[in-house]
């Protein structure tokens, strides 16, 4: 869950109120004070918007692709100009009397140039500034298990967390896997997916987890697949459905 807190709300707030307070004073100097409000509404609200989403969506798909998260930037702010250019730029020079139908396309997008600088300005401080330090963030969370109830015949014992190497869904049950053993328990692989602490244990299969800290080396992707060597010789296989995941672990591997 993300929460969007204070720190995050003041970055966000001031930069954009400094932008219309800009835009403002910029337009007052067409002496037109109708323009300045146009302009001082518009462009803080699209830049507003469009920065409030890269937030949004920042730690569930960006922060793990620095490529996504420049492309969405991006994308974003040809939107917010398309919308000055074709909507809003239209509006302001209607407002100074011009006739826009004999208007050329550099005068519509000029204001549209204006609003891409100050939101890729906004998109530089955020990423400098880290971006998740703006955010609040949930503390990372711990596993709610301390221990696991196992038994292998007639021996029965508490299983660490961190002795595991991977879970395995087989019917019913799942089985976990150490380095030397393997132990089979009924249960549900997507209860130990909640229970278990996030930063170490993932999915990377409909039916594994594999525990991040005993990885070993991953090879791949081979047909979106990746290969991924545990301690203990153990080798899993990750699914399509799970490669990013699987590729945001790699600079974890040994």
């Amino acid at each position: 869950m993300i929460i969007l807190d204070k720190k995050f709300w003041k970055f966000h707030a001031l930069y954009w109120l400094g932008v219309a307070v800009a835009l403002f004073i910029y337009g007052l100097s067409y002496g037109h004070w109708q323009v300045a409000l146009v302009r001082n509404i518009y462009s803080p609200i699209v830049g507003f918007s469009c920065s409030y989403f890269i937030g949004i969506f920042y730690q569930n798909k960006l922060s793990a692709s620095g490529g996504l998260r420049l492309l969405t930037i991006l994308a974003l702010s040809v939107l917010g100009a398309i919308v000055s250019a074709m909507i809003l730029n239209p509006i302001t020079y209607g407002l100074l009397g011009y006739d826009i139908q004999n208007m050329s396309p550099g005068n519509l997008t000029q204001d549209g140039l204006y609003f891409v600088l100050f939101y890729l300005i906004w998109s530089l401080l955020f990423l400098q500034r880290g971006g998740q330090t703006l955010l609040g963030n949930e503390p990372a969370p711990q596993s709610r298990i301390e221990t696991i109830n196992v038994s292998k015949g007639a021996k029965k014992l508490k299983l660490q967390p961190s002795d595991i190497c991977f879970i395995q869904a087989s019917g019913d049950y799942v089985e976990f896997f150490t380095e030397v053993e393997a132990y089979l328990k009924q249960g549900t692989i997507g209860f130990y997916e909640e229970e278990l602490a996030a930063e170490s244990f993932h999915r990377i299969h409909r039916s594994i987890i594999i525990n991040a800290d005993k990885i070993i080396s991953i090879s791949g992707p081979s047909k979106a697949q990746y290969f991924i060597k545990l301690e203990g010789g153990h080798e899993v296989r990750s699914s399509r459905n799970y490669q990013d995941q699987v590729a945001g672990l790699i600079p974890t591997a040994n």
